[in-house]
């Protein structure tokens, strides 16, 4: 996992467990900072991964995996 996966990664899991809510992409953006081209592609990586659900087209939110 890259650096900018692990950043966004921690922000999604704070924000879930913290309070309890799913984060909004444009709190992310705000968060890390990056471009909505970059963050796009860390989303991605990490949805192949299997940590995280998004889906550009349909929500806003991006939301965490739970164990199976």
């Amino acid at each position: 996992m890259t650096d900018a996966e692990r950043k966004v990664y921690r922000i999604v899991f704070n924000h879930k467990h913290v309070k309890g809510q799913h984060t909004k992409y444009n709190n992310i953006l705000k968060f890390t900072g990056k471009t909505p081209k970059e963050l796009d592609a860390v989303l991605a990586a990490l949805v192949d991964k299997k940590l995280i659900w998004w889906d550009k087209d349909k929500s806003k939110d991006v939301v965490l995996r739970e164990k199976a």
